[in-house]
């Protein structure tokens, strides 16, 4: 029988390297978390001036004031998502479910407002509610 002489690190136990890499994170700087509070607050009030201003006179469109509000909201959101939740300097993957997150949203969003434009028509309900009569 001939001895093989092992080495320690040569038996892949699974316990990873010896010296770990270890991920150094830069934190952003302060001027940035002002700049993106200068902005919100600037969209804030552009919000509260759309609440009193009303689109649909000028466009003869009724849901303009809504898809103005809900383009300003989503501009808000992205200023948060991108700067205090770390999608700005992280992964492709990240990005990828933070942008599918909107996707989402958006999708259930026009669901919304689809289900809420059609006309009533009784459906299921008046069928029953006249046989209880």
């Amino acid at each position: 029988m001939a001895d093989i002489a092992h080495g320690h690190d040569d038996h892949g136990h699974g316990h990873g390297p010896v010296n770990p890499v270890v991920e150094v994170i830069q934190h952003p700087k302060p001027s940035l978390y002002w700049l993106t509070y200068g902005i919100l607050f600037v969209l804030l009030i552009v919000t509260v001036v759309l609440y009193y201003i009303d689109l649909s006179a000028a466009t003869r469109w009724v849901g303009m004031n809504f898809v103005v509000a809900m383009f300003v909201a989503v501009i808000k959101a992205g200023f948060v998502v991108y700067n205090f939740m770390n999608v700005r300097g992280s992964t492709k993957l990240t990005w990828l479910w933070a942008v599918l997150g909107f996707v989402w949203l958006m999708l259930m969003a026009g669901i919304f407002v689809d289900y809420r434009s059609r006309p009533s028509q009784g459906g299921w309900e008046s069928q029953y509610t006249e046989r209880m009569r």
